[in-house]
């Protein structure tokens, strides 16, 4: 047995996202840095790429190379700082004491290179690999790599990144290929050329990949098929590449995407071993299980956006056909609401930016499009995003936008809504739910009225009216360090506060009848009216979701109502003393327990009025738990 001799990098990490320092040491010769969960140190900051850069560590120098991060990466040697670009070689060379800035230049991670230490690796069995004869083929058992691969397909799912995704399938080849030395992935970029993106050696360490073989990626991509070489330097008319690889045979398979070859997945065997048709197979049958997950993984996030601008195009459209203005459907008669008039009347025509306060169903976005219609941007666009709908890496998308090729699956450019809303006006809902990475790049379009889509290196000039809303107290949020003090100041130069519904039971009855009228249109029929105990009932409830709990009241109440009758307490829900049926405890104990649940998570979703996030935390399961359990169980979002 002989030992193979290794050196250990040390590092010291102050990650953006918290500011915590921690001590890292891997070994080389490639230490891969980014966010994503495949990288070998993984970094939280949301400013940091996916696949940020790399050390590399050749004949004891240490080197580290930019990999086309987002936003960038700078070398402070002493009080000098040099910018650093993605290029070709081993990139620059570090000196102890240098120190790495990465991403956001105003807070970025610090990576601080310490030392590099000789380290003893674990023992390689050189023997045996030599005894080997040309053309053996070496793999596990069936049994056992069909266990494996059961395992590795359970493990596959659409809650990881996509570098994390492919790790654990290199590493499978890895594992049942014993004669495999190296698994690589390759991914197209912007300019359709297939750059390395992952490579690991035999110990399933990262490791400096090969340099891919232009003619057989081509080959791959027009047959579109996986495809075995026993003996690269049997090959008719080899490359240079090909002449230089030290691989002698491998399986090359593509990776396809909506139909779309957008990478390729490679093993290779070094002299002595070759692959055959069986492995051949399995790496296609894998590789297409991986392209099926990676479709799914872009599938989520396009119906994610779909699903977004679906809902803001829905709300634009019903706001532009037959719909009212906004201040004359601020029903109410009550001084509070009085207050809310006469402050948007007051602000409308400025340019200065709105903050509205409120609980949850009190009719806030109602308050910002009256702002608007009275503003004199009343003919360009009025944008609405809720903070709190999005996850924080498709809200930055949402928001800023991202030019094609900026990260995996970004295969075209895409505006946000910030140039969408260019010279209109746009509204952040839950602006206390603006994750605290997205806070200073929303300070910055504020001041100085520039937006950087994600994978730009020049900013765009917009003009728009920002007005925005919470429910939560931010100046106690900023006390907690989860909001920022300047962007604050920046928003709450005007202040709207609109009262619950308790606290003006003057304006229930109002918009009891107006909530009739509008569903009896609806369904054709005549607006019914109100007995004095219905009226009763309606103003002696507290209404904990506000005006959109009383609308969703009247909505299912009108249904109960029979034709020709006034609407009585009997057709009012049970919470309001009605006689509204209750539910039944028929079937099944499966068809029961259903029930009873989906009743729970609508009710839950009514007094978080949709927020899933909150709800779900609520009830202590996940979020994705719950949006699997609001599918399946068919559960009305809005009821």
């Amino acid at each position: 047995m002989s030992e193979l001799a290794t050196d250990m990098l040390e590092l010291l990490v102050s990650d953006g996202a918290d500011g915590h320092d921690r001590q890292v040491k891997q070994p080389g010769p490639v230490v891969q840095v980014g966010r994503g969960a495949g990288n070998d140190i993984v970094i939280e900051d949301r400013r940091v790429s996916a696949v940020h850069g790399r050390f590399l560590v050749e004949e004891g120098q240490v080197f580290y190379q930019d990999l086309g991060s987002t936003n960038g990466s700078a070398l402070l040697r002493g009080e000098r700082r040099t910018v650093l670009t993605a290029g070709s070689g081993r990139g620059v060379t570090l000196q102890a004491g240098d120190r790495l800035l990465l991403g956001d230049a105003e807070k970025p991670t610090t990576i601080t290179f310490v030392s590099l230490r000789a380290g003893r690796a674990r023992a390689a069995d050189v023997t045996i690999m030599a005894r080997r004869a040309l053309g053996q083929t070496r793999r596990l058992p069936e049994a056992e790599t069909l266990a494996r691969l059961l395992e590795l397909l359970r493990r596959l799912s659409l809650g990881q990144d996509n570098l994390a995704l492919a790790r654990q399938v290199l590493h499978f080849f890895l594992q049942v290929f014993t004669q495999a030395d190296q698994a690589e992935l390759f991914l197209r970029d912007s300019t359709g050329s297939f750059t390395p993106a992952l490579a690991l050696g035999r110990g399933g360490d990262t490791v400096l990949g090969s340099t891919p073989s232009r003619s057989l990626l081509q080959r791959l991509q027009e047959g579109r098929e996986a495809f075995l070489i026993a003996d690269l330097q049997q090959v008719e008319d080899p490359s240079a590449s090909m002449r230089q690889a030290p691989s002698r045979s491998l399986v090359l398979a593509p990776l396809l995407v909506d139909n779309e070859v957008t990478g390729a997945v490679q093993v290779s065997a070094g002299q002595g071993s070759v692959f055959n048709e069986s492995d051949l197979d399995l790496v296609s049958v894998v590789a297409a299980q991986l392209s099926t997950v990676l479709s799914g993984v872009r599938l989520v996030e396009r119906l994610r956006q779909a699903e977004s601008r679906l809902r803001r195009e829905r709300d634009y459209l019903r706001q532009q056909v037959g719909g009212r203005p906004a201040l004359q459907e601020m029903i109410g008669r009550s001084a509070a609401l009085q207050r809310v008039r006469q402050q948007i009347q007051a602000v409308a025509a400025s340019t200065t930016t709105v903050l509205i306060q409120g609980e949850t169903g009190v009719g806030k976005e109602l308050v910002a499009r009256a702002i608007h219609e009275q503003s004199p941007r009343a003919d360009a666009p009025f944008v609405a995003v809720n903070c709190a709908a999005l996850a924080p890496g498709l809200l930055e998308s949402e928001l800023f936008g991202h030019l094609k090729g900026a990260f995996t699956g970004a295969f075209r450019e895409r505006k946000g809504l910030l140039q969408v809303a260019d010279g209109g006006t746009l509204f952040l809902d839950e602006i206390g739910e603006l994750p605290a990475n997205l806070q200073p790049k929303l300070l910055r379009c504020l001041e100085e009225g520039l937006v950087t889509q994600i994978g730009a290196t020049r900013p765009q000039r917009v003009d728009i009216r920002l007005v925005c809303a919470t429910n939560r107290d931010l100046e106690r949020e900023v006390e907690a360090g989860r909001f920022r003090q300047d962007l604050l100041f920046r928003i709450n130069t005007f202040t709207i506060q609109v009262a619950p519904l308790r606290q003006r039971p003057e304006d229930i009855l109002d918009l009891a009848n107006h909530f009739m009228e509008l569903f009896a249109a609806q369904e054709g029929r005549r607006r019914p009216g109100l007995t004095a105990d219905a009226a009763a009932a309606l103003q002696a409830y507290s209404w904990p979701g506000n005006v959109r709990e009383l609308r969703n009241e009247m909505e299912r109440a009108c249904l109960l109502v029979p034709e020709g009758h006034p609407l009585d307490r009997a057709q009012l829900s049970p919470r309001l003393g009605g006689g509204g049926p209750a539910e039944k405890l028929e079937g099944s104990l499966r068809e029961t327990m259903e029930r009873l649940e989906a009743l729970v998570l609508a009710e839950a979703l009514r007094r978080h009025g949709g927020n899933r996030t909150r709800c779900a935390r609520e009830l202590g399961i996940s979020r994705q738990a719950l949006i699997a359990k609001i599918a399946r169980l068919g559960v009305d979002e809005n009821a």
